[in-house]
């Protein structure tokens, strides 16, 4: 709520009782309701004090009663319970208003008409609201033909004719408040459609930023690394050649990762992207660049390849992708002289993945949601870092459009193993 709002009394009260995140119908329903209750109160207070004074005790019962029916609306306004009981509340109140109209002839049949308006908004089913306005047109026609003197001996053609004239323009009245109705909600449900599109397309925004923020970190850590390195007097022209060749490597996959965020395909898996490469051969160039990151932290990163060849199709980019993650979440998620194993088998229909460390683990509640993107199963790792609970999100994706399957076998406080299994053909 905004300054402005808070520092007028009036329209405070309009906005008592209205979540922030209320849709823009429930808004107007709260709006409408709030606004009934600020204009018939007041009216109904006074007119108990005056009656009480004039010792019209009848009368002053009636005004308790409608007293009685707007604090329980003010109650229903500032608890936020009992929502669907607002309209018993209106028609309560208009049978009260009839009741008294024509009991006291005092024209207070003309408060059916700020009903009406209440209850066109407060009605869900433009039915239901006919029917409310019919009873209360009816209603007021007869309170105010009621009035008439010498109704009985005038002619019939007469009576026909002074009914209509009191009957069309509240009927007019009725209908034009329904066209509005109709017209007023449907577009704001289209502004509210809009809205939700746009809320979905910035927090697609914002994952492919922070999706493409979070993996390019890897690369580029291992970049300034080995620069560091390089820069040392202690290493041979071979191991600069080595590390040239890390950096170049590095430098590839955080191409991919950019040209992935230009063409907004994440995590799409091309056909002209697969090729049939040796498994055992291509998860082992990746070690290096995967212990570097290891050594940092004293973390020893253990391999351990099938004893035979695995030819499988695959998009290499995207499975580097996989094991960075889950290699880096492993890193991560344990302390200091920890080990961190990488296995590869295989069986006719897969070739398996296996990355397992001795970490803090994952509390058996959450690990069923650790491949949401936005789920709440994010942890701290072990030096405090942050995680965006997105890593694995991303890993499943690509598992998935590899048509494979990824697994997690998790006790707290003992350790993780995350299992990625990748058919030898593709469907």
């Amino acid at each position: 709520m905004s300054p402005s709002i808070k520092q007028n009394p009036i329209r405070s009260f309009l906005y008592l009782g209205i979540p922030d995140d209320a849709s823009f119908i429930d808004r107007q329903k709260g709006y409408m309701f709030n606004l009934f209750i600020l204009i018939g109160a007041p009216f109904a207070i006074l007119s108990l004090i005056v009656n009480l004074f004039e010792k019209a005790y009848f009368p002053a019962f009636v005004n308790i009663i409608q007293i009685s029916c707007f604090s329980l609306a003010l109650w229903i306004t500032i608890s936020g319970k009992w929502k669907e009981y607002r309209v018993v509340i209106l028609i309560i109140l208009s049978v009260v208003a009839m009741i008294a109209a024509y009991s006291y002839q005092n024209s207070g049949e003309y408060r059916l008409l700020i009903m009406i308006v209440a209850a066109v908004v407060l009605f869900d089913r433009s039915w239901q609201y006919m029917i409310f306005a019919a009873t209360a047109c009816a209603a007021f026609v007869y309170i105010r033909m009621s009035q008439i003197p010498d109704l009985a001996i005038q002619p019939f053609g007469d009576v026909v004719f002074t009914c209509l004239k009191i009957f069309l323009p509240i009927l007019l009245y009725v209908l034009s408040l329904l066209y509005f109705k109709i017209i007023y909600f449907k577009n704001l449900q289209q502004l509210e459609d809009t809205n939700k599109v746009l809320a979905i397309t910035t927090r697609q925004k914002d994952q492919i930023l922070s999706t493409v923020a979070h993996d390019l970190r890897t690369p580029i850590s291992n970049i300034s690394n080995i620069t560091e390195l390089i820069q040392s007097d202690q290493l041979s022209q071979a191991d600069k050649v080595n590390f040239l060749r890390m950096i170049d490597q590095s430098s590839r996959s955080a191409l991919h990762l950019i040209n992935d965020l230009l063409q907004n395909s994440d995590t799409q898996v091309r056909a002209l992207h697969f090729k049939i490469i040796e498994l055992n051969q291509i998860v082992n160039s990746w070690i290096p660049s995967l212990q570097l990151r290891a050594t940092e932290t004293n973390i020893q990163l253990l391999s351990h390849f099938f004893s035979a060849p695995i030819n499988i199709s695959i998009d290499v980019d995207r499975i580097e992708r996989v094991i960075n993650n889950l290699v880096n979440n492993a890193i991560k998620f344990s302390s200091e002289g920890s080990k961190i194993f990488i296995q590869i088998t295989a069986d006719n229909t897969y070739a398996r993945i296996i990355v397992t460390d001795q970490g803090i683990g994952i509390p058996k509640e959450k690990q069923g949601l650790v491949f949401d993107m936005f789920s709440k199963a994010q942890r701290l790792g072990t030096s405090g870092e942050k995680s965006f609970g997105m890593g694995l999100s991303i890993c499943k994706q690509i598992i998935e459009q590899h048509h494979g399957n990824i697994f997690v076998q998790s006790e707290e406080h003992k350790g993780s193993t995350f299992m990625i299994e990748l058919p030898f053909h593709q469907p």
